[in-house]
């Protein structure tokens, strides 16, 4: 069915309209809204529904997601452009004056946020109300947070006017052959939500660790990434639960995958719409050789492949490969041959990572570590 033929477009201006935290009717005003493009193959109905399981989930209850609108002045049930942000907990390593010998670098976990579903009412478009409404956000964080994110569908331009700095968008795709066999490797154990939980606190203390290195590092650099916590990948599993339940009547078990020894591990959700399975998180252990972590990493993505080929899902994706990563990959590929084909490419079309500090203060000399897609929403 063809997309309907958006409305006339009205005029307005930023002085007729009020910016403002959406009341539990405008939530769902905008939800309706958006949904008429964001939500096939669900009806509108079921995307309503999706959004307001995500709102009760840990992250994003009690405040922690606030619904930002713009509507007119006289007419607070017309939503004029809408967005939400969520918030994070990010870690930042200062290492513009570190020392490695004196330990001078500072680490510091810092209030954070992103900003997704930013839309604008089909019949005001192309009169500034996203800009506008985004210039009133940046000022509300700014208050209490550090840093924060988004992710644009709509190139790499628009945000940066905005004081929003684009980074690199590399990824991975494994494209699977319908004949691949989908049996999980040896030496791996799948991973239920609970597990993925405890692990999540394992790993936050492993990347703090990490930070701390960097800091110390002096490299003149400052090192920022978002908190792999278990709130964070729990909004994920809602999220993957809602779609796979609604569509297909599944429920998923299988959350990801851990090396037998439990040094390593992965994470992943399900998407139909866009038919991937997409790696949320890659975990590598640290020390152990470097041939022993190839080996966890091979049975990890191999374990991935093996739960798209059980859902039918013909890719799976990993955002920001590491370098560890990407030789595994080309290995798979060069072992199972046509049946996998693996593509290296950037993401230029949808969801590139911006970043913006407090402020709008520059980011040079600022590296977004681990940007993996755990931290996109």
């Amino acid at each position: 069915m063809p997309p309907p033929e958006p409305e006339a477009s009205s005029p307005i201006t930023t002085a007729d309209v009020v910016f403002t935290e959406a009341t539990p009717e405008q939530r769902i005003l905008s939800w309706e809204l958006n949904g008429a493009s964001w939500a096939p193959p669900m009806t509108v109905r079921q995307y309503v529904g999706r959004e307001t399981a995500l709102s009760e989930t840990t992250l994003s209850a009690n405040g922690g997601t606030k619904y930002f609108i713009l509507h007119p002045k006289d007419d607070p049930s017309t939503i004029v452009s809408a967005c939400e942000v969520t918030a994070k907990r990010a870690i930042v390593a200062d290492a513009s004056s570190g020392d490695a010998s004196s330990g001078s670098g500072t680490t510091r976990e810092v209030a954070a946020y992103a900003i997704a579903s930013v839309f604008t009412n089909p019949r005001f478009r192309e009169r500034g109300m996203a800009g506008h409404m985004l210039r009133c956000v940046q000022d509300a964080v700014d208050a209490t947070t550090e840093c924060g994110a988004l992710y644009s569908d709509i190139g790499r331009v628009y945000y940066t006017r905005l004081g929003w700095k684009d980074f690199r968008s590399p990824q991975v795709l494994l494209a699977l052959d319908d004949n691949l066999p989908a049996a999980c490797p040896d030496g791996v154990a799948l991973l239920n939500a609970a597990d993925v939980a405890t692990l999540c606190d394992r790993d936050v203390e492993v990347v703090k660790g990490r930070f701390q290195r960097l800091a110390e590092s002096g490299d003149g650099k400052t090192h920022v990434t978002f908190l792999p916590t278990p709130e964070q990948m729990a909004w994920h599993f809602t999220r993957d639960a809602y779609v796979c339940k609604t569509l297909l009547g599944r429920e998923v078990v299988h959350r990801g995958a851990k090396t037998e020894d439990g040094a390593s591990w992965i994470y992943w959700d399900h998407d139909l719409r866009d038919k991937k399975l997409k790696v949320l998180r890659i975990v590598m252990r640290e020390g152990g050789g470097p041939e022993k972590q190839r080996e966890d990493v091979k049975r990890l993505l191999l374990a991935a492949v093996a739960e798209a080929r059980e859902w039918a899902l013909p890719k799976v994706l990993v955002w920001d490969p590491s370098r560890e990563v990407a030789e595994i990959a080309t290995g798979i590929w060069k072992e199972l041959g046509p049946q996998v084909q693996v593509i290296f490419e950037e993401r230029e079309d949808g969801s590139i990572p911006s970043l913006r500090w407090k402020g709008g203060k520059g980011l040079e000399g600022v590296v977004w570590e681990s940007n993996e897609y755990y931290a996109w929403c």
